[in-house]
């Protein structure tokens, strides 16, 4: 009887209840993990594309800028001696420099820099409101109002999110704008020199039948 006891088998002792819950808790706190980095690299890629459209429509505006002042100069030069004597085949020229001049006034305001300034106290922070990553908004706070709303920031996932949002909206307002004015003179340009071109064909006709 001893024996048998003895030779039975014994069962393993059960597991603790509590040793399963971090293993289920593993697979929660890896989503959460990466669904965290999937914002961050969210808002990574996006401020990376505004900034490389920024500076696009800056090279854009300031090789439209250059092309315009170099034909206003070169017809300024060649046409001024000949005001004297009025001619109707200065008039190509004259619409070439007005379309050109308009094309420069839009291209210097898209690459103008505009600050928008919008006071933000650090109440405005503490709820949620207000940019603090914009200089034209956070100047006109105190140094140690902006650290603490820092701070604050820094203490709640979601404010980081929303402030981030906000600044990223912000950015593309201000892309928009700038692109607008970049559209404008591009299309001012092209306009600018199919009149002149339209208008020197009608010159060289009046001309040719009058002679």
């Amino acid at each position: 009887m001893t024996q048998e006891r003895a030779d039975s088998p014994v069962a393993p002792p059960a597991a603790p209840a509590e040793a399963a819950t971090p293993a289920a808790d593993k697979p929660k706190s890896g989503k959460r993990t990466e669904r965290r980095r999937g914002i961050e690299t969210l808002f990574r890629v996006t401020y990376q594309n505004h900034i490389s459209l920024s500076q696009l429509a800056d090279q854009k505006a300031g090789i439209l800028i250059s092309i315009n002042g170099l034909i206003i100069s070169a017809i300024i030069a060649v046409v001024t001696p000949r005001f004297e004597t009025w001619s109707w085949s200065l008039l190509p020229s004259l619409v070439l420099v007005a379309g050109c001049l308009v094309s420069l006034a839009f291209a210097i305001l898209g690459a103008r820099p505009r600050i928008a300034r919008t006071p933000v106290t650090l109440e405005d922070v503490r709820n949620n409101r207000g940019n603090l990553l914009f200089f034209g908004h956070f100047l006109s706070m105190p140094l140690d109002d902006f650290q603490a709303g820092l701070r604050a920031i820094g203490k709640q996932r979601r404010l980081i999110h929303d402030s981030l949002s906000r600044q990223l909206y912000a950015m593309g307002d201000a892309l928009l704008t700038k692109y607008r004015y970049l559209q404008l003179a591009y299309t001012a340009f092209l306009v600018g020199i199919g009149l002149a071109a339209a208008a020197y064909a009608v010159v060289l006709m009046v001309l040719g039948l009058g002679s």
